[in-house]
C-alpha cells in the first residue's frame, strides 16, 4: 500500500514540476544556413521585433532555428492567343504568352517551416509553418508566430 501511495505521489510531483516549453525574451538564437532563407528569417525577426538576439556563432546560442523551404513553380500551360491577320484568317500563336507567362511564373508557391530547438537539451520548443507571400512573406509569418509564442509564454498564469 505504501509503495502505491509513493508511486502516485512521485507521478503527480513529476506532472506538477513539468513545464511547458518556453522561450524567454532576450535569448540568443542561431539560424542555421538554408540556401539564403536564413537572411530572410533574420530580417523578419528584426522587422517583427521578435525579442530575440540573433547570433552568428552557434556555440553562443541558447536556441537554434532550423528551417525547411519548398519553392515550386507551377507548370506553365500553353497559352493560345488568337490574332486575325490582314486577310481575315485566324493565326494562332502558341508559346509563352508574353507577360501572362511572366505573371504565371511569378506565382511560385513557397512554403516554409521553422523549428526552434533548445541548444542544450535538443528539445523542440516551437515550430511554425507558412505558405503565404513568397520567401519574405513566409519568413515574416513564422517570425510573427514566434513573437506571439514568446509573449504568450511570458504572461503570468492565473
Amino acid at each position: 500500500m505504501n509503495r502505491i501511495i509513493a508511486l502516485v505521489l512521485l507521478t503527480f510531483s513529476a506532472i506538477v514540476f513539468a513545464q511547458a516549453p518556453q522561450i524567454k525574451s532576450g535569448a540568443t538564437v542561431y539560424i542555421e544556413p538554408m540556401g539564403g532563407y536564413e537572411t530572410y528569417l533574420a530580417a523578419a525577426i528584426a522587422k517583427k521585433q521578435v525579442p530575440l538576439i540573433v547570433v552568428a556563432d552557434k556555440d553562443r546560442a541558447d536556441y537554434i532555428i532550423r528551417s525547411t523551404v519548398t519553392q515550386t513553380t507551377p507548370s506553365q500551360p500553353t497559352v493560345v492567343v488568337n490574332n486575325t491577320n490582314a486577310n481575315g484568317s485566324n493565326v494562332s500563336n502558341r508559346g509563352n504568352g508574353g507577360s501572362l507567362a511572366a505573371l504565371i511564373a511569378a506565382n511560385n508557391a513557397v512554403s516554409a517551416s521553422i523549428a526552434v530547438i533548445d541548444a542544450r537539451s535538443s528539445q523542440i520548443v516551437f515550430a511554425s509553418s507558412s505558405d503565404r507571400g513568397g520567401l519574405m512573406g513566409t519568413a515574416e509569418t513564422c517570425a510573427k508566430h514566434l513573437k506571439e509564442f514568446i509573449k504568450k509564454s511570458e504572461k503570468p498564469k492565473k
